[in-house]
């Protein structure tokens, strides 16, 4: 619990201050009739009976409240337990629809059941996250809802700033750090103009459908400035988030080879977050596996499969995989599309090669998430890759097209049995330097042998240090992850 807040306002920490804040936060902000008819009117699209998922739900009071009076289900997550507390005290679904609250980071909180869920209401609990947690967010929030599901945000749009006020991000073309008094200490939050909002919903398969704006002043005695608060509905249309961003492109552009020592160097860095769900199905002891790009072995030990390897494994993909017909019981294809100049061709080989009557046949395809940061630096490089001629492809093979071309190949090649996940990864720079080590390792497997080596490794760095404030060391590496087993008869 915080202390007593002095006559001089404080930077806070997330959790302190609303544990501190408790029901004043409530009662300051709770009496906003335009809030309510926008939370009473996406209520009433859903069917009867729904899931609904609160985050940030803070006391509980106005949206999960009035999702339970409604007769759904609500859950409702948040970072401090005081409101969690409040919220379990005052807000009562049924036996039926149940209204629950838990203590949780929605940056690294997993639904039980994800993509089950029919809305999810996170009302001006953005704020204080990260640019990247930022735009990380809404794709999570695409991967808990079912096709169709409906998305509220609330949120004060970075228009209304004035000059001098925050860092402009172009990485994730956001305002960042805008440091101001709010309840009697002074936050550090992340602001993103109504058209970026817009952008990042529909690059997660969002589809916009309401929105409105409007002017507020909270009823609380030491925090009485005007406020401008914004709301958006949306809907669900694209059925896998983790196969963005959308749009997608019309083909697959194919990029120059890496360099391959390079490339396992950056390889040998990774680490799968181990409070994860096992990350690999079974495997038997005399399994053949085929293993491409090199990434196998974190997989296997965050799986916890130990003294178990690849029977075969390739670096670079070939244009024709040297193997027989139905040679591997299992094939492993980490972040190897990329260099493939036909896709159609290399997805069919994976299929070829795999036994579709073994017991234990799946390909495994992991490609980066949408919102991965290694990916998100790269695409910021406006230079040739690892070429000397300034006509060199740049970095923008698409992930989510990959994974979208290899779902369709592979239902036609017999392993229709299709399901996506996302992996929780990163790299650690744990040195003196963490930028300079971080610049190297990320630029080396595209331009090692270039002349744009040193540029690029220039250009990334103030990106770098931006992400390093937020997470020391650390660059975040999410993984979508697709498993393809026999189709069902």
């Amino acid at each position: 619990m915080a202390t007593t807040p002095s006559s001089v306002p404080q930077e806070a920490d997330v959790e302190i201050l609303f544990n501190y804040l408790g029901k004043r936060y409530e009662d300051a902000y709770l009496d906003s009739p335009n809030l309510q008819d926008f939370v009473r009117n996406a209520i009433s699209t859903l069917a009867p009976h729904s899931q609904v998922l609160d985050v940030g739900c803070g006391t509980g009071k106005p949206v999960a409240d009035m999702v339970a009076r409604a007769g759904h289900s609500v859950h409702g997550i948040d970072i401090a337990e005081e409101m969690v507390g409040i919220a379990r005290g005052q807000v009562h679904g049924s036996e039926a629809c149940p209204a629950t609250f838990e203590k949780a980071d929605m940056r690294t909180y997993m639904p039980l059941s994800p993509g089950a869920i029919d809305a999810v209401f996170a009302v001006y609990s953005l704020f204080q996250i990260s640019p990247s947690d930022t735009y990380s967010m809404v794709f999570r929030f695409g991967e808990w809802l079912r096709p169709g599901g409906v998305l509220v945000l609330g949120f004060t749009p970075s228009s209304v700033l004035v000059e001098g006020q925050g860092t402009y991000d172009p990485l994730w073309d956001c305002v960042r750090e805008v440091e101001k008094p709010w309840m009697t200490r002074v936050t550090k939050e992340t602001l993103l103009s109504e058209e970026r909002w817009r952008k990042v919903l529909e690059q997660a398969g969002f589809r916009v459908e309401v929105e409105r704006s409007f002017r507020f002043v909270p009823k609380d005695e030491q925090h009485k400035p005007e406020e401008v608060h914004s709301l958006i509905q949306a809907r669900k249309m694209e059925v896998d988030s983790l196969c963005g961003p959308f749009p997608l492109p019309d083909k697959h552009v194919v990029l120059s080879d890496l360099d391959q020592r390079a490339w396992m160097a950056l390889q040998h860095r990774i680490v799968i977050e181990e409070w994860q769900d096992p990350i690999l199905g079974p495997t038997a002891e005399d399994q053949r596996i085929l293993g491409l790009g090199g990434g196998l072995r974190a997989f296997l030990t965050a799986s916890q499969v130990s003294g178990k390897e690849a029977t075969q494994s390739l670096l670079a993909y070939p244009r024709n995989l040297p193997f027989a017909e139905n040679e591997f019981d299992a094939v492993y294809s980490f972040m190897a599309l990329d260099t493939v100049p036909n896709l159609q061709t290399a997805l069919s080989e994976l299929a070829r090669v795999t036994d579709l009557s073994s017991p234990t046949a799946s390909i495994t395809i992991v490609q980066a998430a949408p919102d991965n940061e290694v990916t998100r630096l790269l695409n910021t490089l406006s230079l040739p890759l690892n070429s000397e001629s300034e006509s060199g492809q740049q970095y923008s093979s698409h992930q989510g097209y990959l994974l979208h071309l290899a779902k369709k190949v592979l239902s036609e090649c017999g392993f229709g049995s299709i399901s996506l996940h996302r992996v929780r990864a990163k790299y650690p720079f744990p040195g003196h330097d963490p930028v300079f080590e971080a610049a190297e390792a990320v630029a080396a497997p595209w331009f090692c042998g270039g002349k744009n080596l040193a540029e690029a490794k220039k250009a990334l760095a103030p990106h770098l240090r931006n992400l390093f404030i937020e997470h020391p060391g650390v660059l975040k590496n999410d993984l979508a992850m697709l498993v393809a087993r026999p189709t069902q008869n």
